[in-house]
């Protein structure tokens, strides 16, 4: 398995490590599907640099990033082409500085405007080559129908489209209630707490799940986990487990996340013949005290 392991999005070498090794053994027309690498990112929001035990952190236990990092690439040193939510995504998706696609700083529920569908998306671009392809989580590139995955490139999505704060709960904003959305069809209209305590189990459950309808073909999994983004949720199963508060447990189940997905590569005998990235699409909070993450030394 080949990982990479980003602990700030690297906005080039997330999109040509995914173009490198498509294009590489998709060279030859010839080339079997069932030999093109398989790509899986785990895509984390607004996560700090030392939130992971390779990073620095004592409070946290992250084994499974460990692992990762320990066997894989580490990259420590790239920049995020915007500093927030959405503009984030999109050069990540589109390899585009996102000024030129028009799509700059954090999208809401009134925004009228989203990805275009004049840009190639990494879904897109590995569909022409036969992929499965699937988004679990925010995905904050317009809410509307027209904006939405299934109209660029992927077959499946399961989440919320645009972060978990813009709902009726936010302190200061008055937000519509946020849905969840599956497919094109909203599937609950108004998320709760308790429905955000299972965000991170529910997202992994659907990527597993897609991996293993999967393995016999190619496949694109952009897990984009909500989390751990403020409000912070976890679920009562890793509520309280860390040494760094709910910010450590929030974190603690991301890293099991990971796991999970790793491990049903190895089971599926797929991990040999995977790319796995994890990266977050920004820095931490500044002003969110125990909630928020740590860039440490940076």
């Amino acid at each position: 398995m080949t990982r990479c392991f980003l602990p700030a999005l690297a906005l080039p070498a997330v999109v040509l490590c995914c173009l490198s090794a498509v294009q590489t053994l998709a060279a030859a027309d010839q080339q079997p599907a069932k030999n093109l690498p398989n790509i899986v990112i785990i895509f984390t929001d607004d996560q700090g640099y030392a939130d992971v035990g390779c990073f620095g952190t004592a409070k946290v236990k992250t084994p499974n990033l460990d692992r990762m990092a320990a066997e894989g690439i580490r990259f420590t040193d790239f920049y995020v082409a915007q500093a927030v939510c959405s503009a984030s995504r999109a050069a990540l998706l589109t390899g585009c500085y996102p000024n030129r696609i028009g799509i700059l700083g954090a999208l809401s529920p009134a925004s009228q405007i989203g990805i275009h569908d004049d840009e190639m998306t990494l879904g897109e671009l590995v569909k022409q080559k036969g992929y499965a392809t699937a988004v679990f989580g925010k995905w904050h590139l317009g809410h509307h129908p027209q904006f939405l995955p299934l109209r660029h490139g992927f077959d499946e999505y399961f989440g919320m489209p645009y972060s978990n704060d813009m709902w009726p709960q936010h302190p200061t904003s008055k937000f519509p209630p946020l849905p969840m959305i599956d497919g094109q069809k909203i599937v609950n209209p108004n998320v709760t707490a308790d429905d955000q305590k299972l965000l991170t189990q529910r997202l992994t459950q659907r990527a597993v799940e897609f991996i293993e309808r999967n393995k016999d073909r190619p496949f694109l999994v952009y897990l984009a986990h909500h989390m751990p983004h403020v409000p912070l949720f976890v679920s009562e199963e890793f509520a309280g487990r860390s040494a760094g508060g709910l910010y450590g447990d929030v974190i603690e189940e991301i890293d099991w996340s990971v796991g999970q997905v790793l491990d049903t590569l190895r089971r599926l005998k797929l991990d040999r013949q995977t790319l796995v990235i994890f990266a977050t699409d920004n820095g931490p909070w500044l002003s969110y005290g125990d909630h928020a993450g740590s860039a440490g030394p940076l």
